[in-house]
């Protein structure tokens, strides 16, 4: 590997492509680093001096690397950042209000809020890594939203003016979560120049993340619901099983929208309700037997 293959490997190291279309954006790279480098060698200068001269025209690799990223997923990596601090600093605000206004510390979900919230602050520095992995981003990313969605239960806890400010902090949190899993699921498709099909695969995604933002909804508030009038045991839990399947199905989906997105908007609202049904067949079998 000479010089400019290095190079172009560092740039490399800062998007977090996938290897398809990382190899696509090396050769196109290499070919026009290597064409300059061939004026260089016409002009006189060696192949070791031509390399040089292109790699320090070319600029610093990190940098080239991050603008890339930014130009093919925009500000993915920003939101990935503001979601991880919003979720540490909720941790932290929410928790000296539990120490010093209703006096009951409880460490172990601050520890869980703040590994929640260092997730994926460690994604956003590792984007280049992380990132290639769509659908673990994603399925990192709901599970935030989830445990957000737990915290929200415990509002109703509060004072109004406290449920109120900690309610809407969170909601913007969610609401965060799932504008990244909407971002990255759309850019895991191939791109197309097909504007309609661009609209249509839009809307397959938003009506999916649809789908799970009911069961999400529907699921938590089984599981408050079963939690406020038996309190918390193992068959509260089984509420969150749509959630699961629902998390299973969404990988397929986001393959699946991509060739097919409006048959997958049937098949997605298919698996949802399933799903929400076998919850209710269980719990109703656990209770009643």
């Amino acid at each position: 590997m000479n010089r400019i293959e290095k190079h172009v490997e560092e740039v490399l190291k800062q998007t977090q492509s996938p290897e398809n279309e990382r190899e696509e954006i090396r050769e196109e790279l290499l070919s026009h680093l290597n064409e300059a480098k061939s004026n260089y060698i016409s002009e006189g200068f060696s192949e070791e001096q031509a390399e040089e001269k292109v790699v320090a025209a070319f600029g610093n690799p990190r940098l080239i690397g991050r603008e890339l990223q930014e130009s093919m997923y925009p500000f993915q990596r920003g939101l990935l950042y503001l979601i991880g601090i919003v979720t540490i600093l909720f941790g932290v605000i929410f928790y000296v209000n539990l120490i010093f206004v209703i006096r009951e510390p409880a460490p172990v979900w601050l520890i869980i809020q703040l590994l929640s919230g260092s997730m994926v602050m460690l994604a956003a520095i590792n984007i280049s890594i992380v990132g290639r992995y769509f659908y673990l981003l994603n399925v990192l990313l709901m599970v935030n939203i989830i445990w957000n969605g737990i915290n929200l239960m415990m509002m109703p806890s509060l004072t109004q003016l406290q449920a109120i400010f900690f309610s809407l902090y969170l909601l913007i949190l969610i609401g965060l979560g799932f504008l990244f899993v909407f971002r990255n699921s759309y850019y895991s498709t191939k791109p197309t120049d097909n504007k309609h099909r661009k609209v249509l695969v839009k809307f397959s995604y938003i009506m999916n993340l649809l789908y799970g933002i009911i069961i999400i909804v529907l699921c938590l508030f089984f599981l408050w619901s079963l939690a406020l009038f038996s309190g918390i045991n193992i068959y509260a839990f089984i509420t969150l099983i749509p959630i699961l399947i629902w998390l299973i199905f969404y990988k397929y989906q986001m393959t699946f929208i991509a060739r097919k997105p409006g048959l997958s908007l049937a098949t997605g609202l298919l698996v949802s309700t399933l799903a929400i049904a076998l919850s209710f067949v269980i719990l109703r079998f656990s209770f009643g037997g």
